[in-house]
């Protein structure tokens, strides 16, 4: 990729980005978000060595031949495959192995501006270990503590046949127990991803059923279909983002930079700039394939139809592509690619493996270490103690279908939940999927209609939400829904509240990413609520300086626009009568965790969270010091003003 230029708003620590090799000067190195890393599917059977890489011989793939041979059917095909990969004897052999991958991860749904800006995340170092059907990860990540020095947060994950099991503190020490079961789609997304990451797994698969292979036909090319993402889309690309300040280190266009540099936001959210126009085209550059030179197979699924390409003179699998979920994009192309192999014992493996979402990067492997065979510890699958794994086939298979989502975003879950319930006062609730959820749905009662505040990314959570609503106000509609910022995580889940009819309430920033989200084809692979009963949008967007009134005689509920530099499309909504405030992502959640953690403010020479100054200069703009109760996206407590203030050391 190819470094034009560097534009910062100040200097400090330098840091190298694995991945790309960008250098940055900035005060802090480490991301906000961990994600739930993908994980391996176990690899069942194998050779009787146990040979490290650092011994392995380096092969590499000839000139593509010209495709004048006569067409071979699907078995002539695996059968040069499993003989580039070492052999039908070998692969049959081949039980167990080890290696290290550096692991990078990218999210869609993070950015600074709607519907724009892939996320990379902390590099995840992982060791995989894998025997039969037993497969350990531990992923060793860097994220930035409040005093900004970095610390480590060690996580590691069983699959243990059918039954997966979780030792990891959460995102942001958010959960009581740190060792506990697997959920059945965190599981079944898990098994998917280290399925696709591994081509051994895919061959062994067809090797076993060659019934369910069939040779390509000669229309198209191959490549999967649904939505792909736009340059304009995936950058900026975040790098780093500093939690004190919420300042990013960014990869951007030259078009994005002349929109942007010198304004209020930009200079509230950018540390540093690099500018790299062709950022996407280079990773497109990467990942494409001349498909004239390969077989192509097409491999039966529950989900969709995955399709192989072989490499007609190597016989590697250079590449799979078939198509899965996204609740906001709906079916997108999930592609991965195959590159620099290498022999160890006697077998191919790739050392580098690349994850395209929607034509955008998703994981980038870097593989090493690789011992094939070896003696592990007694202990290395060991079933925690006490903790007993519980299986949902439904749950699974629905799961099969977001998998990126799901492991890109844990808290959101994709079963349909329990919805629990907190009474803030008569008639405004705070709702969340039982017994854990990353975002609390608030919920309003007014004379005429019900108002309903930061869907969550579920939709189900969604369906199961309008329900309850159902139940406990039988008489009375939905009649608008608002959200807070796009970020996946609050407004990924609005979908089925726009089929039952509710009016959205957004910043008018916003606007655009919203009529796109409802517009999008009915999908193939998960069809949602709005695919079931399609109606037209009907969305209102508050300007960026003037609140917006939803008008009602006993609970009216403004939503006030906020700048600040997390994103450009941030409103809260306030209860006029209660003074309740509906924070949405603007810290009160951590401030509740830090209270009932016996913390109050930051040490003196800390700054404060910079979503916690910006909600404060909010209620001080719009006169809102009298506010009763601060409630939150991200917590159930709800707090009072004073709270706010002693944090901030007022």
């Amino acid at each position: 990729m190819n470094r034009r230029a560097t534009r910062e708003n100040k200097s400090g620590l330098e840091f190298k980005i694995k991945s790309t090799g960008y250098k940055f000067n900035i005060g802090v190195t480490a991301i906000m978000f961990t994600t739930y890393s993908s994980r391996f599917l176990a690899v069942p059977a194998l050779l009787a060595l146990s040979v490290s890489l650092s011994n392995c011989s380096t092969e590499q793939p000839a000139d593509p031949a010209s495709p004048t041979a006569a067409p071979l059917d699907a078995a002539a095909i695996l059968t040069t495959a499993a003989d580039a990969m070492g052999g039908r004897d070998a692969l049959a052999n081949l039980h167990g192995y080890s290696m290290h991958a550096e692991r990078n991860y990218y999210i869609i749904g993070q950015g600074p501006e709607p519907g724009s800006g892939l996320m990379q995340l902390a590099t995840a170092s992982t060791t995989v270990r894998s025997q039969a059907d037993r497969l350990r990860l531990d992923v060793l990540t860097l994220f930035s503590d409040r005093d900004n020095s970095l610390l480590e947060r060690k996580n590691t994950e069983l699959v243990i046949g059918n039954a997966g099991y979780l030792h990891d503190d959460g995102f942001l020490g958010m959960l009581a127990k740190n060792q506990r079961p697997a959920t059945p789609d965190r599981l079944a997304a898990t098994k998917k991803t280290e399925r696709l990451l591994n081509p051994h797994v895919i061959l062994q698969e067809l090797l076993a059923n060659p019934a369910a292979v069939s040779v390509a036909g000669t229309d198209g090319d191959g490549a999967a279909a649904g939505r792909r993402f736009t340059s304009e889309e995936a950058l900026p690309v975040t790098l780093a983002r500093v939690r004190q300040t919420g300042k990013r280190s960014l990869i951007a266009s030259e078009a994005w930079l002349r929109r942007n540099e010198g304004t209020d936001f930009y200079n509230q959210m950018v540390e540093k700039v690099e500018v790299d126009s062709d950022w996407l085209n280079d990773w497109h550059a990467a990942t494409a394939i001349d498909t004239a030179a390969h077989h192509r197979l097409v491999v039966e699924d529950p989900v969709f139809p995955i399709t192989v390409f072989v490499h007609k003179q190597t016989g590697r699998l250079s590449k799979v592509s078939t198509m899965e979920w996204d609740l906001v994009y709906g079916d997108v192309p999930l592609e991965v690619n195959y590159d620099d192999w290498q022999t160890v014992g006697g077998v191919s493996f790739p050392t580098r493996v690349r994850m395209s979402f929607a034509g955008a990067p998703r994981i980038d492997s870097t593989r090493s270490e690789i011992v094939v065979n070896p003696e592990f510890a007694a202990d290395t699958f060991a079933v925690p103690e006490g903790v007993t794994y519980v299986h949902d086939e439904e749950v699974a298979q629905r799961a099969l279908r977001l998998s990126q989502s799901t492991l890109g975003f844990g808290f959101a879950g994709v079963a349909r939940p329990t919805i629990d319930v907190v009474d803030i006062r008569p008639g405004i609730h705070l709702l969340f999927a039982s017994p854990i959820d990353g975002v609390y749905t608030f919920v309003v009662e007014q004379d005429n209609g019900i108002v309903v505040i930061e869907p969550g990314m579920n939709d189900l959570k969604g369906e199961e939400i309008i329900k309850w609503i159902g139940e406990r106000y039988p008489d009375k509609p939905i009649t608008h829904v608002s959200v807070s910022h796009f970020h996946n995580d609050h407004a990924a889940g609005i979908r089925p509240y726009i089929a039952a009819g509710a009016t959205v309430v957004v910043h008018a920033a916003a606007v655009d990413f919203y009529e796109n989200q409802a517009s999008r084809p009915a999908s193939k692979i998960l069809p949602d609520a709005l695919d079931r009963n399609p109606r037209p949008l009907d969305i209102v967007g508050v300007p960026a300086d003037e609140p917006y009134q939803i008008e009602d005689g006993t609970r009216p509920v403004v939503i006030y626009p906020l700048a600040m530099g997390h994103v450009s499309d941030m409103v809260f909504a306030y209860v006029e009568g209660d003074e309740v405030l509906y924070s949405g992502d603007l810290y009160m959640g951590g401030l509740a965790r830090d209270i009932r953690a016996g913390k109050k403010q930051p040490a003196a020479d800390i700054l404060p969270f910079h979503a916690a100054v910006s909600l404060n200069d909010g209620i001080r703009q719009y006169g809102l010091e009298g506010v009763g109760a601060l409630v939150s996206s991200h917590d159930r407590q709800p707090l009072v003003y004073k709270d706010l203030l002693t944090y901030l050391g007022q």
